[in-house]
């Protein structure tokens, strides 16, 4: 999280930050949210338990809508604790105002993907006819991405299901469609300390490298998929990949292994 955070200081210090917590026990996610909080994040604390793989994700999704739409914003950007941003988009508004401009859009995700979920990518984002954009079959919406306020207040948008997967679904069988852009600046982190399920391993912040100059060029004229490891690369070296569930096979596992390690031992972005 203060990983994150610093990513959006970073690249995006306008941004305000908002910070829905359900209450975490957690000593070290307390502290990390007392020093964001002194920083000027606002933070946000309800108990949201529920009986979701995720907790209370969904419930505090709905707070921070009604947040937004309280607070007045023109959007609203859900990321997750997770995630890093990689590099400054001066476009970003303009192509998600773009993007929102078709009626069935209701949410836009600017996250690069991963090699490890190529698999049938085509079928999953098939692209926007007459577009760059593509759109994600079967999801109107998603955990992570940019909202339009008006839009989602003027439809009477909300996560009413416990798991991504229902809440696409949802609202996809109502006609709306979650976009997926092309020149992306947003990452899951693929070697995290924790992930769902799974013990506790070593609490060291796992960091992606920003995007060097020449792959931000590249990102910016990009209109196919963009692949994460073709952009970045981790700065230390993890021996879990965080994707793991995906079952890539070994061969396919060690070539994203491959991937990564060599580029972070040469120190190419």
């Amino acid at each position: 999280m203060q990983n994150l955070c610093n990513s959006v200081t970073k690249f995006y210090p306008e941004f305000d930050v908002a910070i829905f917590d359900d209450d975490s026990n957690d000593e070290l996610t307390k502290k990390v949210l007392n020093e964001l909080q002194n920083a000027g994040a606002k933070v946000m604390v309800a108990s949201a338990k529920n009986d979701s793989k995720h907790g209370g994700l969904y419930t505090q999704m709905n707070n921070a809508l009604q947040y937004a739409i309280e607070e007045g914003y023109d959007y609203a950007y859900f990321v997750q604790d997770d995630m890093q941003f990689l590099w400054r988009d001066e476009l970003l508004e303009s192509r998600v105002k773009s993007a929102f401009e078709r009626k069935e859009c209701l949410m836009c995700n600017c996250s690069f993907l991963q090699k490890i979920l190529t698999e049938g990518i085509e079928d999953r984002l098939p692209k926007v006819d007459g577009t760059h954009v593509y759109s994600f079959e079967t999801n109107g919406v998603a955990d992570t991405g940019v909202i339009d306020i008006k839009k989602a207040e003027s439809v009477g948008l909300n996560f009413p299901e416990k798991s991504e997967r229902g809440n696409g679904r949802y609202w996809y069988d109502k006609g709306y469609r979650l976009y997926w852009l092309p020149v992306s600046h947003l990452a899951w982190l693929p070697w995290p300390s924790t992930y769902r399920n799974k013990q506790l391993e070593q609490r060291r912040v796992n960091v992606l490298e920003p995007l060097s100059q020449s792959a931000i060029n590249r990102i910016k004229d990009n209109t196919g998929y963009a692949y994460l490891e073709d952009y970045t690369s981790l700065v230390k070296w993890k021996p879990k990949p965080y994707w793991f569930t995906a079952s890539p096979g070994k061969l396919n596992l060690l070539k994203i292994y491959m991937k990564y390690y060599f580029r972070a031992l040469i120190g190419k972005n």
